[in-house]
């Protein structure tokens, strides 16, 4: 299942480029969600290519109870994004989310770039959990969860922003 989700900062791209590639915007935004951030790592740096990893782990009840019965009592999720060198005026990047136990993946590209005194983000990506019958059902409702946990992260980023702009 395909999905696109789209933000606007008020900041500048290089003000948006170095907050992500920030370790201690990272510890923000793996926190977001409500969940307890179990693992970071930022590697890079903004003005190269980069890579950001968070590990975070959540109870169960915090997903869709379609998937409960497939990852137990823990839920642990990695969210990695592996950001490409600056071209132009713009910043393009792929993302991944595993759900450890459960079926599935989630994976897609991300863009930054200029719009007016602001950056837009434009995330595309793909909900796939390769099971007959319940599979699109799983789908459905990682794309909510995927939706949300972005909204926490992009609602903190703009907070971090605010307070440095």
């Amino acid at each position: 299942m395909d999905f696109t989700h789209r933000h606007r900062f008020d900041a500048p791209l290089d003000a948006v480029v170095a907050m992500l590639a920030d370790a201690d915007f990272s510890k923000v935004r793996g926190e977001a969600s409500g969940a307890r951030l179990v693992d970071l790592l930022v590697d890079g740096s903004a003005d190269a290519d980069f890579r950001v990893s968070l590990r975070r782990e959540a109870p169960t009840s915090s997903i869709p109870s379609e998937i409960r019965a497939f990852v137990g009592s823990r839920l642990v999720v990695t969210y990695t994004e592996a950001w490409e060198p600056p071209e132009d005026d713009e910043r393009i990047g792929t993302f991944a989310v595993e759900i450890m136990g459960a079926p599935g993946h989630v994976a897609g590209a991300l863009g930054l770039r200029p719009d007016g005194d602001g950056t837009e983000l434009l995330a595309t990506g793909k909900v796939s959990v390769p099971m007959p019958i319940v599979g699109p059902m799983i789908e459905r409702a990682l794309v909510g969860t995927v939706t949300r946990t972005m909204d926490g992260e992009l609602e903190a980023a703009d907070a971090w922003l605010a307070e440095r702009g």
